[in-house]
């Protein structure tokens, strides 16, 4: 991993931490890559993905919300959600609106990065989702963060967690959820830093989220070299599968139903679960990159 430094900033109410990695080739037209990591991961990880690009780039990532340091200020709530502009003028306010950028998000950072790239496409040459979170939204997530019962309900799982977990550990022993989904519901409210960091996570970044006919267009709309989506999912991952990918693929072919033009837009598999960061899995996805624009 490249070597970094930790960087921070604060912009209109709010706290930016971020892991920055210098270019090992600058030039005058060096390019910055702005990333978003995965939810309970932490901002420096995503140096693990330098590989995927040029010596003369350089890489900003930033910490989600309740990680690292990136918050709300009072006097916003903790709860307060963040809004793309926001983002948007805080990175520029950053590393400035001249420089060219490019954006890199792995599962929940990956909807971060989809939601920058589909409200300021012409901020951003390319996109590279991995693992990509935002194309489906759950059930559970729905009724939790967009509506007040479902408030009311993660403070009952907060204050009596103890009764979370048997009923958890009661709906695997009779099949009704799978081993997986067991592991992620136990890994998710098991303890109350974790379970307020879901909450105030979930609800500060609940105004990102792509919507797939705007999503669409705009990636069909991409049409030279300069200007490609990549989204690459783990041919094993349970938590996001290739499948979650289909309706917007089959919205793009819609699009294109009388166009042959290559748009620039990818869905590659790799022989993996959800996590990506590993040397060998990272590069198999630089392999299948280049293979696209070879």
């Amino acid at each position: 991993m490249n070597n970094g430094d930790y960087v921070d900033w604060e912009h209109n109410g709010w706290h930016f931490g971020a892991w920055k990695i210098p270019a090992s080739n600058p030039t005058p037209a060096s390019k910055v890559v702005v990333a978003f990591h995965g939810f309970d991961r932490d901002a420096k990880e995503m140096g693990n993905f330098m590989p995927l690009y040029d010596a003369n780039t350089s890489m900003l990532s930033i910490s989600l919300l309740h990680h690292g340091n990136s918050k709300p200020l009072p006097p916003l709530s903790p709860e307060e959600p963040l809004s793309p502009q926001v983002l948007i003028d805080a990175i520029e306010s950053h590393i400035g609106a001249d420089n060219r950028f490019e954006l890199l998000g792995y599962s929940m950072g990956a909807r971060i990065a989809l939601t920058l790239f589909q409200d300021f496409p012409d901020k951003f040459s390319r996109v590279i989702a991995l693992a990509p979170d935002g194309l489906k939204m759950g059930r559970f997530y729905k009724f939790i963060v967009n509506t007040q019962i479902g408030r009311y309900t993660w403070g009952l799982i907060d204050k009596y967690p103890r009764i979370n977990r048997l009923i958890i550990d009661a709906m695997r022993s009779f099949r009704v959820i799978s081993e997986h989904k067991h592991h992620f519901g136990r890994f998710h409210t098991d303890n109350p830093e974790i379970r307020q960091k879901v909450a105030n996570g979930w609800l500060g970044h609940k105004l990102f989220w792509p919507k797939k006919n705007k999503l669409a267009k705009v990636l069909n709309e991409k049409t030279s070299m300069e200007k490609t989506a990549y989204f690459i999912f783990g041919s094993r991952d349970k938590i996001i599968p290739f499948s979650w990918s289909l309706p917007l693929q089959k919205t793009l072919q819609q699009l294109n139903a009388n166009d042959s033009i290559n748009r620039g837009v990818y869905f590659l598999k790799v022989p993996s679960g959800h996590v990506m960061r590993h040397r060998d899995i990272v590069d198999l996805i630089k392999k299948k990159i280049w293979h696209t624009i070879g």
